[in-house]
């Protein structure tokens, strides 16, 4: 008998401490990355192969060319090799879902361009599909810590690699605009289900909960609020809490959710949204603009652990800039 328990006590912790492991492959990630690398010349590795403790690892921006200074290296000075190299990496942790709204918001960018430079406008250089930089911080490795950032207008993307497992947040997504109305492409509407769910959110509260969802006007900047993962809001319960709210609701707020994690492979989308479920009854969810979702309007989904943005930033209800942020997990090594 004494045999058995202990042999039973002994499977027990190994199904545990499976159970506790990331289930996510890191090992696509790390020869992408490992390729990637060997492929630079010695001048291109100087700029796009960082130190881990470089400090432009824990920043974030999803402005355009011009408006930041990026590390890293530019798309425009990676040959068609090194590229399909940097897009096997990007699909080792995007899902396909996650990996076509990179292409299309991309895509979008270019667009800009295009209607900016035809309009000889002195910005348009600000916009493209050249206009992206890519960074590797440390040295990629089964048993090191290490990190990649692709970055450029609407996107900020940030993962870090540990043994234990790998951190994907900040996460930024924006589009402009969301919804395509003339051209071949009308009818097109990237990010529909960031937007549409939190639009279904608060037209389903009655008036009293719209009243105490509604904790402020649309933000001054019409923008995502938490850019450096320490401000004021993150701390405030204001807002209707998911305890409050009916079984429809509260699927609308994990369909919120989704549409954010599952831009992930789905090892990773999982094992993200077991931990946002694991704290589901502290979050608040908030609405700050008109109440009419025709017009323009910010909401979020927070708890003290994390928050998920949405905003329509400005000049129209079909621009948004969208955030998720971990704020265990920004940046670092689980």
């Amino acid at each position: 008998m004494k045999k058995i328990l202990t042999t039973c006590t002994a499977l027990l912790f190994i199904t545990l401490t499976v159970v506790g492991q990331s289930a996510f492959d890191q090992s696509t990630s790390l020869k992408a990355a490992t390729d990637f690398l060997a492929s630079l010349t010695p001048a291109q590795k100087t700029v796009a192969n960082l130190s881990f403790t470089d400090s432009s690892r824990v920043k974030w921006s999803n402005l355009p060319l011009e408006q930041v200074y990026r590390q890293g290296i530019q798309m425009k000075d990676l040959d068609d090799a090194q590229r399909v190299i940097l897009h096997s990496l990007l699909r080792g942790v995007l899902s396909q879902q996650g990996y076509q709204k990179l292409l299309f918001i991309i895509q979008y960018d270019q667009g800009i361009l295009e209607r900016l430079s035809k309009a000889n406008s002195p910005i348009a250089k600000r916009y493209g599909n050249q206009n992206y930089w890519f960074s590797i911080f440390g040295t990629p490795g089964k048993d090191k810590v290490w990190a990649w950032k692709f970055e450029g207008h609407h996107i900020s993307l940030n993962l870090t690699y540990s043994p234990k497992g790998v951190t994907c947040t900040p996460m930024f997504v924006g589009i402009n605009p969301a919804l395509t109305t003339t051209g071949p492409y009308a009818g097109y509407h990237v990010m529909f289900e960031e937007n549409d769910f939190g639009n279904q959110l608060f037209n389903d509260l009655n008036a009293t909960m719209q009243k105490k969802a509604r904790i402020g006007p649309h933000p001054v900047d019409a923008d995502v609020m938490t850019q450096t993962g320490k401000e004021h809001h993150l701390k405030d319960r204001k807002g209707v809490l998911y305890t409050e709210m009916t079984p429809k609701q509260q699927r609308l707020v994990e369909g919120i959710a989704r549409a954010w994690v599952e831009n992930l492979t789905p090892a990773l989308a999982q094992e993200k949204m077991k931990r946002i479920l694991a704290a589901k009854e502290k979050i608040v969810f908030t609405w700050q603009g008109s109440s009419n979702t025709n017009e323009l309007h910010y909401y979020s989904i927070k708890t003290d652990s994390f928050i998920i943005e949405f905003s329509n930033r400005d000049g129209g209800i079909y621009h948004y800039h969208t955030l998720w942020r971990d704020l265990s997990e920004d940046f670092l090594s689980k």
